[in-house]
């Protein structure tokens, strides 16, 4: 009978130690599965806001971007057309004609050859598509104040 007692009394305590771990075991594990829960939902929150900015950063490329379709860089065109012009050309005046593709140059010559000369240096280049000189311009022949219109190949 003694041992009978012993045997179930370590039974007994053998079951209780396997309670005990199973209950740690359980709470151990619901605190494990909080944590990942909690990971996964602040991660899919943050990717969330991510995409939100990304979102907004897309917007503003594409505005970006359509802005930049319709520029021209005219200071190229600038540059190229007063390389081309003789050292002798006075240039008053250059205003940009954007929805005409066009410059009009002012200025003056001291004759009707560098008045030539200007035109046919101008028209050299491959963007000017034609370079206009009211004939009233090349009636004089010293000292021509000019107004010639530029027009540009894109």
């Amino acid at each position: 009978m003694g041992f009978i007692k012993n045997t179930l009394a370590i039974v007994f305590i053998v079951l209780c130690c396997f309670a005990i771990f199973s209950i740690i075991s359980q709470a151990f594990l619901q605190s494990q599965f909080a944590d990942i829960t909690l990971q996964s939902l602040r991660t899919h929150t943050s990717a969330g806001e991510i995409n939100a900015k990304i979102q907004k950063i897309n917007a503003i490329i594409k505005q970006a971007s359509a802005i930049q379709d319709q520029y021209t860089p005219w200071s190229i065109y600038v540059t190229r057309i007063t390389a081309a012009l003789p050292k002798e050309v006075n240039i008053n005046h250059i205003s940009l004609k954007k929805k005409e593709q066009l410059f009009e140059i002012s200025g003056s010559v001291p004759s009707r050859d560098s008045l030539i000369k200007l035109k046919e240096q101008l028209e050299a280049l491959d963007e000017i598509a034609a370079v206009n000189i009211p004939l009233s311009n090349l009636t004089k022949q010293d000292d021509i104040p000019f107004t010639l219109s530029v027009s540009f190949v894109f």
